[in-house]
C-alpha cells in the first residue's frame, strides 16, 4: 500500500511540474508633486485585449512589483480615489522590467459616500448553501446553535448532543474552514457558548470534495467568524441582555489590524443562559407477566457560563509566503442544580416514591494552537502547510441525594452518590495540500494528513456507606485511547467547455484506534483502510438556469464520548453510557441540483450501512435499568428534495422560504431479530423580511419540523415562531435590535421508543427552551472612510490575505 502511494505521490508531482518562462514587472506611483500614492490600485492587463493578468496595491512608498508573468505584450493601469486614472505605454514583457513612474493628476475631491448593499438570508452556491447570519434580525443575541437549528434542513438534538443535516447525522463543523476536531458533546457546548453576533455566514455542505475528510456522512457545516480585512484598526461589538424564565446575555467584540505586512485580529465572545428546563421522561416493561413503570419528572436550575477567545497573526514574508499562528481558547462550565421526582409503579399501582436532588458541574477548557503556511509559486500554483495542536479537559463531577418513600409516601432511607468524570485529550494534526493550474481547462490537487488522538478517560461512582464513599465497581473504570489516521487525496477539475465543468477526487484513509479498560482489557483494536472516490458534474444552461450532479462516500467514525464507557445519572435507575463496540458508518450518497435565478432544488439519495444511532434505549433486565448508548443499526437510507423560493411579495415585503422532504428507512437487529422502521418528514422554512425605511425594518422567521426518526427513537413536529426589529440609529452609533425567540413557547423534544422485541416502550420530554425576549446593541468602530480608499478586491489580495 505504502508503495503504491509513494507511486502515487512521484506521479502526481512530476504531472503537475510544469516548466515556463516568467519574468517580474515593478514600478512606482507618484503624484504631480513626485510624491508618492500608496495602496493605489495596479493592474497587469494584456495589450491584446485589456484582459486583467495580475492586480494589487503600491505599498507605502508607491512602489509595486508583480512576479511570474509570462512573455507576451502589457500595459499598466494605475488608479486611486481623488486621483485621475493612468495608463502606461505598452511593453513587451521579455526580462526583467523596472518601468518609468506612472504621474497620477489630482482628480475632483469628492463627498463623502456611503454604498450599503443587503445580502439575501440564503444564497444557494455550486456545492453549499450559504446562511448570511449577518442579514438576520432575530439571530441577534442568539447563539451558534441556536441559529442552526433554525437553519434549513439542519437538527440539533440537544439532548444527545447530536447535529444532523438533511435528515442524517454525522455532521462535520468547521470554524472559518478549519475542521473543529471537538468531541460531539465538546462542540455543542462551544456552539452554545458562540454568540451570534460574532458569525458572518454558515455554509451547509451536503457532497463535500475529495480534499475534505471523508468523515461524516451528512456533510459539513462551515461557521464563519466575522474578520475584518481593513487597513488599519477595524472591528465591531454588541451587547445582548435578554428573558425567558432565565436571564440570557451574551457580550462580544472582535477586531482587525492591518498594517503593511502583517494582520493581527481576533473575537472573545462570553454568553450567559439561565433559562430553566423541564424535563419528562417515562418507561414501562414486562417481566414474569407483570408491567413494570418508572416516571420521573426533573426541573433543572442550570447556570453555563460560556467563554470563546480567539487570536490570530498573519505576516507576509514576501509576495510569495505568507505564515501565521492561530491561537483558540475555551473555558465552558455548565453547572446545575436539579430537583427530580420520580414514581414506580406495578401493573399501574404506585410501589416507590424517589425524591432525587442533584448538583453537576460540567466544565470544558479548550487550548488549540494552528500554524500555516502558505507559498505561493505564482497565481495557478501554491503550497500549503498546515499543523494543529488541541487539548481539551473535561470535568464532570456530581452529586445525588436520593431519598426513598414507599407507596404511602412514607419515608424509607435516603442515599448519597457522587460520580466524577475527568477526560483530557490530545490531538496533534498536520496537513500539506498542493494545487496547481495548469491551463484555462484543467486544475489539480492533491495532499495529505495525519492525526493523532489520545484520551483517558477516568471514570468514578461511589455510594456513601457509614459515611465512606464506597465505589461502585460497575460503574467505576479508567480506559485510554489512540487513534492515528493517514489520509492521501487527489483531485482534478477540468472546463469541458464554456458551460460544462468537472471535477473528480479519489481519497485513502487507514485508521488505528485502540481502546485500552483497566476493567477489560483491550476492547478496541482495529484498523482499516478505505477509498473515498466523488465526483461532480456541473452544468450551466444560461446565465440564469444550472444544474449540479454528485457522488460522494463518506465516513463516520464513532466519537470518543461514543467509545469510551462512561456514566451519567439521570436517576438511580436510567443513566447514560459509552459503547466500546461500535463500528465506523459507511455511506454513498447521489445527489442533484437544479438552480434557476434564485430558485433552488435539490434531490438527494443516501445508502449508509452500519448507521451510529446515539441515545438509543435499552432495558437491563437484570437491574431494570434504561441505560441510552450509541447502537449501530443495520443500515439507514434517506432520500430527500429540498425547494427553495424567494418571493417579493410588495415593495416592502420579501419572503425567503424552504420547503424540505424527507425519507427515512432503517433497520436495527434485536437479539438476531430485525426490526424495521420508515418515516417520512416535511419540514418548512419561511423568512420573512419587512424594511418600512433605510433605519427601520423587520424580521418573522417560521420554522415546522415534522415527525422524524433518530434511529429506533421518533420524535414529534415541531413548530417555532421568531420575531424580530431593527433600528439603524445612525452610522456613528449603531444599531438597536429587539427579538422574541419561540412567540409561543411551544418548542419542546418529544420523543417516544416502542421495541417489543427489546421489552422497550418509552416516552420522553426535554423543554429546553421558553419564549425569549432579546434586546442586542452592536456597534462597529475603525475608520470607515479607510475602508472605502483602501480595500480592494484584487488577485494579489486575495493571495496576501490567509483564508483562515
Amino acid at each position: 500500500m505504502m508503495r503504491f502511494l509513494l507511486s502515487l505521490i512521484i506521479g502526481h508531482v512530476c504531472f503537475f511540474w510544469v516548466n515556463s518562462q516568467s519574468f517580474d514587472i515593478s514600478g512606482s506611483i507618484i503624484n504631480n508633486n513626485n510624491e508618492a500614492i500608496p495602496f493605489a490600485n495596479v493592474l497587469v492587463l494584456r495589450a491584446s485585449d485589456s484582459t486583467l493578468v495580475k492586480g494589487g496595491l503600491s505599498d507605502d512608498n508607491g512602489k509595486f512589483k508583480f512576479s511570474s508573468i509570462s512573455t507576451n505584450s502589457y500595459f499598466i493601469k494605475a488608479s486611486m480615489i481623488g486621483f485621475q486614472p493612468v495608463d502606461s505605454e505598452v511593453f513587451l514583457l521579455n526580462k526583467n522590467i523596472t518601468l518609468k513612474p506612472l504621474v497620477m493628476a489630482e482628480g475632483e475631491e469628492l463627498e463623502e459616500v456611503f454604498i450599503e448593499a443587503s445580502k439575501p438570508l440564503y444564497q444557494q452556491k455550486v456545492d453549499r448553501m450559504v446562511i448570511n447570519v449577518e442579514s438576520s434580525i432575530v439571530s441577534s443575541g442568539g447563539t451558534a446553535l441556536e441559529i442552526l437549528e433554525r437553519s434549513p434542513g439542519v437538527t440539533v438534538n440537544r439532548q444527545n448532543n447530536n447535529i444532523s443535516l438533511v435528515g442524517k447525522s454525522g455532521v462535520v463543523v468547521m470554524i472559518n474552514d478549519k475542521i473543529s476536531y471537538m468531541p460531539t458533546s465538546a462542540l455543542v457546548q462551544m456552539l452554545e457558548g458562540m454568540s451570534a453576533n460574532n458569525i458572518e455566514t454558515i455554509e451547509l455542505i451536503t457532497t463535500p470534495p475529495a480534499n475534505f475528510d471523508a468523515e461524516g456522512n451528512a456533510g459539513y457545516i462551515n461557521i464563519k467568524l466575522k474578520q475584518r480585512t481593513d487597513l488599519g484598526l477595524n472591528g465591531s461589538y454588541s451587547f445582548s441582555l435578554g428573558y425567558g424564565k432565565g436571564i440570557t446575555n451574551s457580550d462580544n467584540i472582535n477586531f482587525n489590524y492591518r498594517k503593511n505586512k502583517v494582520n493581527i485580529y481576533g473575537n472573545y465572545s462570553i454568553n450567559i443562559d439561565q433559562r430553566e428546563q423541564v424535563f419528562k421522561t417515562s418507561r414501562e416493561y414486562e417481566s414474569e407477566g407483570n408491567l413494570f413503570g418508572s416516571e420521573t419528572f426533573t426541573f433543572r436550575d442550570p447556570n453555563p457560563r460560556n467563554q470563546n477567545l480567539r487570536l490570530g497573526i498573519d505576516f507576509e514574508v514576501n509576495e510569495k509566503l505568507v505564515m501565521g499562528i492561530i491561537l483558540n481558547g475555551l473555558n465552558n462550565r455548565w453547572s446545575m442544580d436539579a430537583i427530580n421526582e420520580n414514581v414506580d409503579t406495578e401493573n399501574g399501582i404506585p410501589t416507590q416514591f424517589v425524591n432525587l436532588d442533584n448538583t453537576e458541574i460540567n466544565h470544558l477548557k479548550h487550548f488549540g494552537a494552528n500554524y500555516n503556511i502558505k507559498y505561493n509559486f505564482n497565481k495557478e500554483e501554491y503550497l500549503i502547510f498546515d499543523a494543529n495542536y488541541l487539548y481539551f479537559v473535561f470535568d464532570n463531577p456530581t452529586t445525588y441525594v436520593n431519598t426513598f418513600f414507599d407507596e404511602n409516601m412514607e419515608f424509607v432511607n435516603k442515599e448519597e452518590l457522587r460520580s466524577g468524570k475527568e477526560t483530557p485529550i490530545t490531538t496533534l494534526v498536520g496537513q500539506i495540500d498542493y494545487s496547481k493550474k495548469l491551463s484555462d481547462k484543467f486544475k489539480g490537487d492533491f495532499g495529505f494528513k495525519l492525526t493523532n488522538s489520545t484520551f483517558e478517560n477516568d471514570v468514578i461512582v461511589e455510594n456513601l456507606v457509614n459515611n465512606i464513599w464506597i465505589p461502585d465497581p460497575t460503574l467505576t473504570n479508567i480506559s485510554e485511547l489512540n487513534e492515528t489516521y493517514f489520509a492521501a487525496y487527489t483531485s482534478i477539475d477540468i472546463n469541458i467547455d464554456d458551460k460544462t465543468s468537472l471535477k473528480a477526487g479519489l481519497r485513502y484513509e487507514f485508521t488505528d484506534s485502540k481502546l485500552d479498560t483497566d476493567t477489560q482489557g483491550i476492547v478496541v483494536d482495529r484498523e482499516y483502510g478505505i477509498w473515498f472516490p466523488s465526483i461532480f458534474i456541473n452544468r450551466k444552461w444560461s446565465d440564469d438556469l444550472s444544474m449540479n450532479i454528485s457522488y460522494t462516500k463518506r465516513i463516520t467514525r464513532p466519537t470518543f464520548n461514543d467509545l469510551a464507557p462512561f456514566v451519567i445519572f439521570f436517576d438511580p435507575n436510567t443513566f447514560i453510557s459509552g459503547n466500546a463496540s461500535l463500528q465506523p458508518a459507511i455511506s454513498n450518497s447521489v445527489k442533484y441540483d437544479l438552480n434557476y435565478k434564485s430558485y433552488f432544488l435539490s434531490f438527494q439519495y443516501t445508502n449508509e450501512d452500519a448507521t451510529i444511532a446515539r441515545f438509543q434505549e435499552r432495558i437491563d433486565e437484570e437491574t431494570g435499568r434504561l441505560i441510552f448508548e450509541a447502537e449501530n443499526l443495520d443500515y439507514t437510507r434517506t432520500f430527500s428534495a429540498t425547494l427553495g423560493f424567494p418571493l417579493k411579495l410588495t415593495k416592502w415585503w420579501r419572503t425567503q422560504n424552504n420547503v424540505i422532504f424527507i425519507n427515512i428507512n432503517n433497520r436495527a437487529f434485536y437479539d438476531d431479530i430485525p426490526v424495521q422502521q420508515k418515516v417520512t418528514n416535511f419540514s418548512a422554512n419561511s423568512t420573512n423580511s419587512f424594511k418600512y425605511n433605510n433605519s427601520l425594518s423587520a424580521e418573522l422567521v417560521i420554522d415546522y419540523t415534522g415527525p422524524r426518526l433518530f434511529g429506533a427513537a421518533q420524535f414529534d413536529e415541531i413548530l417555532s415562531f421568531n420575531f424580530g426589529l431593527q433600528y439603524k440609529l445612525s452610522e456613528k452609533w449603531g444599531t438597536l435590535k429587539f427579538s422574541i425567540n419561540d412567540i409561543f413557547d411551544q418548542v419542546r423534544w418529544n420523543t417516544s421508543t416502542n421495541l417489543p422485541q427489546q421489552n422497550i416502550r418509552t416516552d420522553n420530554y426535554f423543554d429546553f427552551f421558553n419564549r425569549t425576549f432579546t434586546l442586542t446593541y452592536s456597534r462597529n468602530f475603525g475608520n470607515s472612510k479607510l475602508k472605502s480608499a483602501r480595500d480592494r478586491n484584487t488577485a494579489a489580495e486575495d493571495e496576501r490575505q490567509r483564508v483562515n
